[in-house]
């Protein structure tokens, strides 16, 4: 959905996700170069979450009356308040800020197991990992539910160098494909999955905080991307129930979704 953006807050916003975005590259490329210092990336980013989301709260508020008045006549409205965030271009700083630390965070676990030897095709990590979850599958409280010890003692550790190959690709796909806004709630719903994964196996880890951003991330589908490729990708392939303009022929339309 667009909308009549404030020009004072559509600059605030656009200057957040600039910032945003040079953080993050550097952010990558000092973990690429294996600094140890700390950049400041994860701080810098709450701040400028914190100002995207006070941002948005300021630009519902002015664009509510509108969203209700448009939804009023549907069979089943829509709460104002979801359908500004979860579709509408003026909280895309918003979502453009959560990408970042999304995708940045499965780009780098990606990268680290793609370096490691222990990551190839001998699966011998993944055969360690798969081991400790079959160790917590056992006692009056297991970790690892017994279902899911089954699944990893009969498929995936006999095929771990396989699985290793997907797990190692996988993240590094997803956090691509999260940063570059292409087909973000695609690829932010595999990253939840794999979150998931990680979970029934008995980690914990990042896997709360990442999966939440990533379900967040696949609700806002619509406009997750708009600072990203799928501004553009998504009027042109289109969608299961609605061609895109690849197929139809028609004139693009950049500034909806």
């Amino acid at each position: 959905m667009a909308s009549k953006q404030n020009p004072a807050i559509n600059l605030a916003s656009t200057g957040i996700a600039v910032i945003a975005g040079a953080w993050t590259i550097f952010h990558l490329i000092w973990n690429f170069q294996k600094q140890t210092g700390d950049d400041y990336w994860g701080q810098a980013l709450l701040v400028l979450f914190v100002l995207s989301v006070i941002l948005a709260f300021v630009q519902f508020f002015s664009e509510r009356a509108a969203l209700k008045a448009s939804t009023s006549q549907d069979e089943f409205p829509e709460p104002a308040i979801s359908k500004y965030f979860l579709g509408s271009s003026s909280s895309a700083a918003l979502w453009f800020v959560i990408r970042m630390n999304v995708g940045s965070e499965w780009l780098l676990a990606g990268w680290e197991k793609i370096q490691s030897p222990v990551w190839g095709a001998n699966g011998t990590a993944l055969g360690g990992f798969v081991k400790g979850a079959l160790a917590k599958s056992s006692g009056a409280n297991p970790a690892v539910q017994s279902w899911y010890a089954s699944f990893l003692k009969d498929f995936v550790q006999p095929s771990a160098g396989f699985f290793s190959f997907l797990v190692t690709w996988g993240e590094f796909a997803v956090g691509l494909g999260v940063l570059l806004g292409v087909l973000t709630g695609i690829a932010a719903g595999f990253g939840v999955l794999m979150n998931l994964n990680y979970l029934l196996a008995g980690t914990v880890s990042v896997n709360p905080i990442l999966g939440t951003f990533g379900l967040f991330l696949v609700m806002a589908w619509r406009v997750a991307g708009w600072f990203g490729l799928d501004r553009f990708l998504l009027p042109a392939v289109g969608l299961p129930w609605k061609a895109g303009t690849l197929f139809t022929g028609a004139q693009p339309k950049h500034a909806t979704i």
